[in-house]
């Protein structure tokens, strides 16, 4: 090989280097806006679904179902304004890439779909298993498995966000 063909395939190894580093940030920065846009779409959800589940009337809590709610102190308000406080936590830190808040705010999305799919999946057990403290209509018996799927994704999301964590503290050092 000449030293021209040298040079030559030099220029040819390096430019493919450049596509693909060019290629890997393009990726990584589609992953980026898609994970933001995920985590305002859960904020958005709980700033819409918080207000209106302290709407929820005492008739529409007779359903076994929510036999472990009723058990909590101003359910839905207390539960509404839980999650609707996360959501804003978790809009306001994900506009402001506020990682650790973006955290706090995915705890507290998922501590209330853990309340709520704990209470719905009681309640449907009671109902079945006729425990005498679960009274009300038939519970959906699907019902809880939404909240629970819920409560999955915000246990993902907290794990990507603590692997981004650790990756910028150690870029830091």
């Amino acid at each position: 090989m000449t030293g021209e063909e040298t040079i030559d395939a030099l220029a040819r190894t390096l430019d493919a280097l450049d596509d693909h580093l060019r290629s890997s940030d393009a990726t990584a920065r589609r992953s980026e806006r898609n994970r933001l846009s995920m985590l305002h779409l859960h904020a958005l959800a709980a700033c819409y679904i918080g207000p209106l589940f302290t709407l929820i009337g005492e008739e529409s809590r007779r359903g076994a179902a929510w036999a472990v709610i009723r058990l909590i102190p101003g359910s839905t308000t207390s539960l509404g304004v839980l999650l609707t406080a996360g959501g804003v936590v978790l809009g306001v830190a994900t506009w402001r890439r506020a990682l650790v808040w973006e955290m706090a705010g995915l705890c507290v999305l998922l501590s209330w779909y853990l309340i709520v799919a704990v209470s719905f999946g009681l309640g449907a057990a009671g109902w079945y298993l006729r425990w005498d403290w679960v009274d009300g209509s038939r519970p959906a018996p699907y019902a809880h498995g939404i909240y629970l799927h819920l409560f999955t994704i915000m246990i993902v999301h907290l794990g990507t966000l603590a692997k981004i964590r650790r990756a910028r503290r150690k870029a830091a050092r």
